[in-house]
């Protein structure tokens, strides 16, 4: 089966990697911060080895109370040494595996959404990421991650989410509301050719918005992850005609 350019955010405690890697182009796994630990770690990289999936670390806010998915009022400094050392964690547990670097580094949750409109924090993730050769960062596009990270010569992936849905600001529609998801196979089929073809994405107020997408993602965590990945592959290869 061809890949496409999907990525999913494992390690989380939902266990459906096994069924999930088969379509992965590349994974983020959490580090310690929201979720996970070197055991967790260790068995969700040899899934992903195993696969030949790209890895990345998926740190965020130190608070796996509320899953990563609350603000957290910490000092620069505070954040950074977390988000190094949670980095660190994964790189050792990779180096022990025999790989060597990682691929990229994704913020989780409540870090990623701050990261995207707060300069200051942004700064501290770029600042961090910096420490680590040769890794990308995935951020939205026209965030402020982006930019902060183009400043500081850092390679950007943009990335899209093919189950969430957007609002015309480039955020994503709050969990909290109806419609927040999009968990049909045909539609993020015709959401990831239109961005491919058109750069454009449609928004929960039916508007279409420029975008650029490098990479796609689905949670692990959404509703049958692994069953919409598969519906989504059917479609694009064989039932969507857009």
């Amino acid at each position: 089966m061809k890949k496409l350019k999907i990525n999913s955010d494992v390690g989380e405690g939902v266990f459906k990697e096994d069924a999930l890697m088969p379509f992965l182009n590349s994974c983020s796994i959490a580090c310690g911060g929201h979720y996970g630990d070197i055991q967790t770690m260790t068995k969700t990289a040899n899934l992903a080895i195993s696969h030949g999936v790209n890895i990345g670390a998926h740190p965020s806010y130190p608070d796996k109370i509320n899953f990563g998915r609350k603000e957290m009022f910490i000092s620069p400094n505070q954040l950074k040494d977390s988000l190094y050392n949670q980095i660190s964690s994964l790189l050792l547990v990779l180096n022990s595996l025999g790989v060597d670097n990682l691929d990229h580094i994704k913020a989780h949750g409540a870090l990623y959404h701050k990261c995207f409109v707060d300069v200051e924090t942004a700064r501290s993730f770029i600042d961090v990421v910096k420490s680590f050769e040769n890794v990308k960062v995935l951020a939205p596009y026209k965030s402020v991650l982006a930019k902060i990270a183009k400043e500081n010569a850092v390679k950007v992936d943009y990335e899209v989410f093919l189950d969430r849905n957007y609002n015309d600001d480039y955020t994503l529609v709050s969990r909290d509301k109806k419609n927040s998801m999009l968990e049909n196979g045909l539609e993020m089929s015709r959401r990831y050719k239109m961005i491919l073809n058109e750069s454009k994405v449609k928004t929960i107020s039916n508007n279409f918005i420029d975008i650029v997408g490098d990479t796609f993602c689905i949670h692990g965590d959404t509703n049958n992850s692994h069953i919409l990945l598969n519906n989504f592959y059917d479609n694009y290869f064989f039932n969507d005609k857009s």
